[in-house]
């Protein structure tokens, strides 16, 4: 199985065309998978040191971006609807995020993200499907079609709809919008949504996409949004707690969605956000752009908290408050970690 597991992410990685930040191909590819073929067998193995000699004999060769490319795309492609898989993908765009601003850290960062990944990953995965499914003339297309699927947890007739729509201008507002039909699992439907659809800008689109749809079905429930009064001083209060720094992150993401029908499913902005007029959501990722608090930022075991500090880093940047960090830092510092726990 993990034979199969790695030559299904080789083949994809060779016919795929990823692309840089820029939207642009990048160099190299044949030379990047072979790379790659020594890269992901320690990964697929989860063998921690040989992880670390891989991505040093990688890096001889090969630039960051490259292994970025490497580790995000296999995190991509192993996902799977449990907790440390998707805040795997989640910290690969996170890592992306700060890119500018870490230096030589980033490759500390990116091997921490490719321990994550690869420990992460289900002993039982199947061997990634790329390709979009083949489609029946009358595959329907419209919203209430993904909604069905998510009520019936049909993973497979809801990727079906997504090989229909995701090629449409108006694609991203439905799926956004069945992301936060429920606030399930804190939310994360929305923040994984987002999440695949920034993704899927580098990375081929359908199955970068399809990860969020796997979500959406995954689970289902009535939990509303988890966005009450002031989210930002409520995860201050909480010191970063589990459950108030996904609040902010719910907020965030629907946010970075960009869709005002989706930003009022969610909830009500931080009394700053709403006086600025939303200012503070159009940095991008200028996440904490001077150095800053980033310039303390230091690689770390991202089971513990599942990556919620390094998450803040960029959340803290769109949001202008950078106290989001440090209730984070307190979280993983006083917190128990959650290395150890499954979250199948």
């Amino acid at each position: 199985m993990v034979f199969h597991f790695s030559v299904a992410i080789l083949q994809a990685q060779r016919n795929s065309g990823v692309t840089t930040g820029n939207g642009q191909p990048a160099t190299g590819n044949r030379e990047l998978v072979t790379g790659n073929m020594d890269l992901y067998e320690p990964f697929l193995e989860r063998d921690e040191p040989a992880i670390h000699a891989a991505i040093r004999e990688f890096r001889r060769t090969h630039s960051s971006e490259e292994l970025f490319q490497s580790v995000a795309r296999f995190a991509v492609l192993a996902y799977a609807p449990s907790q440390h898989s998707k805040h795997a993908m989640i910290c690969c765009l996170s890592a992306w995020e700060l890119r500018e601003v870490l230096g030589d850290r980033w490759d500390d960062l990116l091997t921490e993200c490719a321990i994550y990944a690869a420990t992460s990953r289900q002993p039982w995965s199947e061997p990634p499907i790329t390709d979009p499914p083949a489609l029946e003339e009358d595959q329907r297309g419209d919203i209430e079609e993904l909604r069905e699927c998510v009520a019936t947890l049909d993973h497979l007739r809801a990727e079906r709809w997504l090989a229909k729509r995701y090629r449409d201008p108006d694609f991203a507002h439905d799926y956004f919008m069945v992301a936060t039909d429920d606030f399930e699992d804190l939310g994360h439907k929305l923040i994984l949504a987002v999440t695949a659809w920034k993704l899927a800008k580098i990375f081929p689109p359908y199955p970068t996409l399809r990860t969020a749809i796997w979500e959406m079905t995954a689970y289902r429930g009535s939990a509303g949004s988890p966005v009450r009064s002031d989210v930002i001083e409520r995860m201050i209060a909480n010191n970063g707690d589990i459950e108030s720094a996904h609040a902010v992150f719910v907020y965030d993401a629907a946010l970075q969605a960009g869709d005002a029908e989706v930003m009022q499913r969610v909830g009500p902005p931080p009394p700053a956000a709403a006086a600025e007029g939303g200012a503070a959501a159009e940095g991008g990722e200028r996440a904490a752009e001077g150095g800053g608090p980033t310039q303390d930022f230091q690689p770390y075991r991202l089971a513990r908290d599942c990556g919620a500090y390094l998450k803040s880093f960029p959340v803290a940047g769109r949001l202008g408050d950078h106290r989001i960090i440090e209730a984070a830092k307190y979280n993983l510092d006083h917190a128990p970690s959650f290395e150890d726990f499954s979250f199948a």
